[in-house]
């Protein structure tokens, strides 16, 4: 008996990318099931879709059901693919909260029509740039090109999520489906029976782990009680649950959830937190935790730079020169000593940013490592360098169920007050309020 020859079809090329290389390598191991080859086809995205339509291509390799109303005539596999979100990725510095109403322009990726559709919706004042390919959306996020960019979760790199001064906000999520041509729709049911069989024997899985696909986690009913924790900052976070911050998680929470405020020095309530003590850090900087933990997209507040003072000119460029024979002093508990980490442990005194001032004052230490407001102005007149620019605090979360819907409900809800008014109400002063960067 002669063998049955597979049939090749043509794809497109799916983009560079963990969830494109988990698609191809699944469809290749699926068409294989039914006796098919794949020839895959290098062009642009935003071509896909219509070659899939007139039957020039078999099929669109991984779209979300959105497509349907522009494509009806193409034919879903209902096997889902993977999940995915759409991503609203701006600049603090630009836009502050970069709501909609307030930034000027944004990037997307002409080929996905949930940007497209998006990026429509907008004002007509906005300025919105299609790019054929969503090889350089996030090139054009970290050359500030534009207020916003469209971008799918899977295609952010870490370069840019890291990056603590962009707003990383989920917009929509969505599924990602097999959509044949209406000339290869008699291929649905074959495919959907291989999808389920590479499900079934294990494929599936090892695929997803190869490629590190993970999913979408979704929320589950809100919790009942929420603890919070806080350093304690004076007209921020006061002992007594007074405050701005605390003002806001006041009016962020309030009405859902019996709440319980703590505060204490910073080392010790970013130690409760990572002990799982609490579930809310209140007020951090993305490098202050270790542990696994989710940062709230839109930031409480923007902290003053942090400086090095030294004694002399001297001294500057010995901290310059990472001089680890250098001495040097820190406010206790807060953790600053870890900005100068080339400095040997037994050389860092740890007291009152007041008692350090004295100590720089009789040249028993050489640097002074705090903000310059706390410090009176002749400290502040000295020679100093930047070891953080200001940047954004935010909101810590753990990485569980409760603490991912935690993140979610103040995302939505921060988003709200500022949109409303409610915040600039918060600030004590129309400064302060411009400071933190929540309008522009």
């Amino acid at each position: 008996m002669i063998p049955k020859k597979n049939t090749v079809i043509d794809l497109k090329l799916p983009a560079t990318s963990n969830h494109a290389a988990y698609a191809k390598e699944l469809l290749t191991q699926a068409y294989a099931l039914i006796d098919y080859e794949i020839n895959w086809v290098n062009f642009t995205s935003s071509q896909e879709l219509e070659l899939v339509n007139s039957g020039r291509l078999a099929a669109a390799i991984a779209r979300s059901s959105i497509i349907e109303g522009q494509f009806p005539r193409l034919v879903r596999v209902p096997y889902e693919l993977f999940d995915f979100s759409l991503l609203k990725v701006s600049d603090r510095r630009r836009c502050g909260y970069c709501l909609n109403e307030d930034i000027k322009s944004i990037v997307y990726p002409k080929g996905a029509v949930l940007s497209v559709n998006y990026a429509e919706s907008l004002r007509d004042d906005v300025e919105k740039l299609g790019l054929n390919t969503s090889k350089y959306l996030n090139e054009m996020i970290l050359k500030r090109r534009a207020d916003s960019v469209l971008i799918m979760d899977f295609l952010l790199s870490p370069e840019v999520y890291d990056n603590p001064h962009f707003i990383v906000e989920t917009i929509m999520h969505k599924y990602d489906y097999h959509y044949l041509s209406p000339k290869y729709k008699h291929l649905a049911k074959p495919l959907l029976a291989a999808f389920k069989t590479l499900d079934a024997n294990g494929t599936v899985a090892k695929l997803q782990q190869k490629y590190n696909i993970n999913s979408v986690y979704h929320l589950s009913a809100p919790p009942k009680e929420v603890s919070f924790i806080s350093g304690t900052w004076d007209d921020y976070s006061n002992a007594d649950s007074s405050g701005i911050y605390w003002d806001i998680i006041e009016k962020v929470f309030k009405d859902d959830f019996t709440l319980t405020k703590s505060t204490s020095i910073w080392a010790r309530a970013v130690h409760s937190f990572e002990q799982e003590q609490v579930d809310v850090l209140i007020g951090a900087y993305k490098t202050d935790v270790s542990v696994d933990a989710l940062f709230s997209s839109f930031h409480l507040d923007y902290e003053y730079p942090l400086y090095a003072f030294a004694r002399n000119n001297n001294t500057l460029e010995r901290i310059k020169q990472k001089d680890t024979t250098l001495t040097a002093c820190v406010d206790s508990g807060s953790s600053l000593h870890k900005h100068i980490a080339f400095i040997a442990t037994d050389n860092i005194v740890e007291t009152s940013f007041i008692q350090c001032e004295t100590l720089l004052k009789n040249d028993k230490i050489d640097i002074l490592i705090e903000y310059d407001y706390n410090l009176e102005p002749s400290t502040q007149a000295l020679p100093k360098m930047v070891l953080i620019e200001s940047s954004p605090l935010f909101l810590v979360f753990h990485n569980t169920e409760k603490g991912r819907f935690l993140k979610y409900y103040f995302d939505k809800n921060i988003a709200e007050l500022a949109r409303n008014g409610v915040l600039r109400e918060i600030f004590p002063d129309l400064s302060s309020f411009n400071r933190a960067h929540i309008r522009p």
